[in-house]
């Protein structure tokens, strides 16, 4: 290897490695302003400048580059092990949408749902706050709906999962932050520990319809191509999900626990599929679950399926029914 190439090496090994050091630092500089003592305002942002610039000040004034190693170490170590001893909780201040922990009482074929949710919004949006019990049996298990929420266009979506039992109605599972009053969500916070992560069992009539009617966001039905073993497997891997976050809670991560990473990663890892980047920018989940063959289509080309599974207009004419699910299916 000749001399230039050499130097041409080292120079980007040194380049990709300070690149390395500066995001890792911007990074651990993001949780102070997110995770940091301080309950509002400025003041954790305030701390994490006053850390940067101490930090910049001691490495700077050693020369030796085991000593500057060694100041960066701590600096940082000064932060994450305070942060790593945060812990996630599921009794806080909650705002009124995760207000109560839902968990599942399962009996042979029975499956109870506790804290099911199943609000009731006037045109105006005004929520009645309603928690009820719901059991349904897993033998009536007889099919899977998928809603794809595209609120924020084409990149970011909200999927939700309908379970359809039959003559036991259907539950809708909706995993979502769970956000204490005065939080609003913020992607650069569901890298840290901003928000908890929650299951959302419930009726369509609530989670579909706020979305629908009273957020006015595009939402898109499609029923799942999926066997009866695979359908009833993720269900009960939902269910004990949900029971796990009740005992154990969790953080959300905007990457590795979000509202779809979280079901493929609570999939035993033999039966996951091939990981797709559509699984992070989820506004375009419904066209890869169209192309591996797990939407019900009859041949439609995928943008006309899309066009004709707009519910919106349908959801918005049955908002007072307590046939909403019948409706937007018609």
């Amino acid at each position: 290897m000749s001399s230039t190439i050499k130097r041409i090496c080292t120079f980007f090994g040194k380049l990709t490695l300070g690149a390395g050091v500066a995001l890792f630092t911007l990074w651990v500089f993001g949780a102070i302003c997110v995770d940091g003592p301080f309950a509002a305002g400025r003041g954790n942002f305030a701390l994490g400048v006053v850390w940067l610039l101490v930090l910049g000040f001691l490495i700077l004034r050693f020369k030796d580059i085991r000593q500057r190693i060694g100041i960066w170490v701590i600096g940082l170590a000064i932060v994450l092990i305070p942060w790593a001893l945060i812990s996630p909780s599921n009794d806080r201040d909650w705002q009124q949408d995760w207000r109560k922990t839902g968990w599942a009482e399962i009996k042979g074929d029975e499956i109870t749902f506790h804290n099911y949710r199943n609000f009731d919004y006037s045109k105006d949006g005004e929520i009645t706050e309603i928690w009820e019990k719901k059991t349904v049996r897993l033998s009536n298990l007889r099919g899977i709906d998928y809603f794809h929420d595209a609120f924020g266009g084409d990149w970011i979506a909200h999927p939700m999962t309908s379970f359809d039992f039959g003559v036991d109605g259907r539950v809708v599972l909706s995993i979502e932050t769970r956000r204490e009053e005065g939080e609003d969500y913020s992607e650069i916070g569901g890298l840290y520990k901003m928000f908890e992560l929650q299951y959302v069992f419930g009726s369509e009539r609530d989670l579909v319809r706020v979305r629908t009617n009273v957020r006015n966001e595009p939402v898109y039905l499609y029923r799942l191509n999926i066997s009866e073993k695979a359908m009833k497997g993720l269900f009960l891997q939902s269910v004990e999900a949900l029971n796990n976050l009740k005992e154990s809670p969790r953080w959300y991560h905007v990457v590795t626990a979000n509202c779809t990473t979280s079901l493929r990663t609570q999939t035993p890892e033999k039966s996951r599929r091939q990981f797709d980047i559509r699984l992070l920018l989820n506004g375009k989940l419904d066209e890869l679950l169209y192309e591996r063959g797990d939407l019900i289509h009859d041949g439609i080309e995928f943008q006309q399926l899309r066009k004709e599974a707009l519910i919106n207009e349908k959801a918005q004419a049955a908002h007072h029914s307590f046939d909403f699910s019948k409706l937007i299916r018609e």
